[in-house]
């Protein structure tokens, strides 16, 4: 391993590459965005309006990119099986199989992926059950006042991960901690306290079985899988706590990259497998001949700057007109119940 590789294994440079941390930063921050406008004006509207869209708002641009993905499939564009046995790479044999079929692209489009979290078209979907029903969960926690029915929201919400999977526990109990957070005011709290706890978010974020996070492992009872996953879930919550209790953060992720990077942030997400899958993977076939390091490194440059281009039209056509189907789906079933109900 040269040493950029070993570079990207210390924080915060770990913390950067960690796809299961960022995946918990989204989860924390869903919690908090969803129920924030309900924190400050206590208005319940507010959280039915945001649980009618929340189906269709993540349906939509789900689907969409599971077609994207099954079309590349279909042209017979996939390279990943291609380039797995030349990287060692077992996460790579998992997916395009020949098996799939149309009615595997349909059933995963419409509904398996945002209910059930099946990806085979799309790996990052696993995560979609969880959003969604992580999402409700929020809902949940942000209607429980007193600490006694958000406990109870708790248990809940631990029972709904032990019955699913008991690795979903840690995802689970993020919304809540993303409501928790729109509860408190981190501003408010001491200068030192703030800084500690950004800098704990950086050790945690990038957690790992380097030896720098062996006194954890050997502290913890349980195994590494569930113990990085909670870890990161950690720090998830310490970064979002810091964002909103340090102003210099504030306006660093203000300044008009962040902001952009936001806006795009999801249609990334849903694009950049297939795109790895397809593209990526000719490129490092293409490249192999100058070595693994100088092929890896172009492949990422070019899926990373491919999948940024291919956001911008997918966020405009897909998941801003997603958003406004969803606000005409919760206009029309609200008035329709409002007219039911004056019946």
């Amino acid at each position: 391993m040269g040493w950029p590789a070993q570079l990207l294994t210390f924080p915060p440079f770990s913390m950067l590459i960690n796809g299961s941390f960022a995946v918990c930063v989204f989860f924390v921050l869903s919690g908090f965005v969803l129920t924030k406008s309900f924190a400050d004006t206590g208005n319940a509207s507010v959280l039915v309006s945001r649980a009618i869209r929340r189906i269709p708002r993540l349906g939509i641009p789900i689907a969409a990119s599971i077609v994207f993905a099954g079309t590349i499939f279909a042209m017979g564009l996939m390279r990943n099986l291609e380039v797995a046995p030349l990287t060692g790479s077992i996460w790579l044999t998992w997916y395009y199989p020949s098996s799939i079929t149309a009615a595997t692209i349909a059933k995963e489009a419409l509904y398996e992926s945002l209910f059930l979290g099946k990806n085979k078209l799309n790996s990052p979907l696993w995560t979609m059950s969880i959003e969604l029903v992580g999402s409700y969960l929020a809902f949940m926690f942000a209607f429980a006042s007193r600490w006694f029915t958000f406990a109870l929201v708790t248990v809940f919400a631990a029972a709904l991960s032990f019955a699913v999977h008991i690795a979903y526990l840690p995802f689970a109990l993020s919304f809540g901690v993303g409501v928790l957070l729109t509860r408190v005011s981190p501003a408010k709290w001491p200068h030192k306290a703030k800084i500690a706890i950004f800098l704990a978010a950086i050790y945690l974020g990038g957690f790992s079985n380097d030896i720098l996070y062996e006194p954890i492992i050997k502290l913890s009872p349980i195994d590494f899988n569930p113990l990085k996953d909670a870890m990161h879930c950690v720090g998830a919550t310490f970064l979002v706590a810091s964002v909103l209790a340090l102003p210099s953060l504030q306006r660093a992720f203000s300044s008009y990259f962040f902001p952009l990077l936001g806006r795009l942030s999801f249609s990334v997400y849903l694009l950049h497998f297939p795109i790895l899958c397809s593209l990526g993977c000719l490129v490092y076939l293409w490249t192999i001949q100058w070595g693994h390091a100088f092929a890896a490194s172009s492949t990422v440059l070019i899926v990373l700057v491919t999948t940024i281009i291919a956001a911008v039209p997918f966020q405009r056509l897909v998941d801003v007109k997603s958003m406004e189907i969803a606000k005409r789906v919760d206009q029309y079933l609200r008035g329709f119940l409002r007219k039911t109900a004056e019946a």
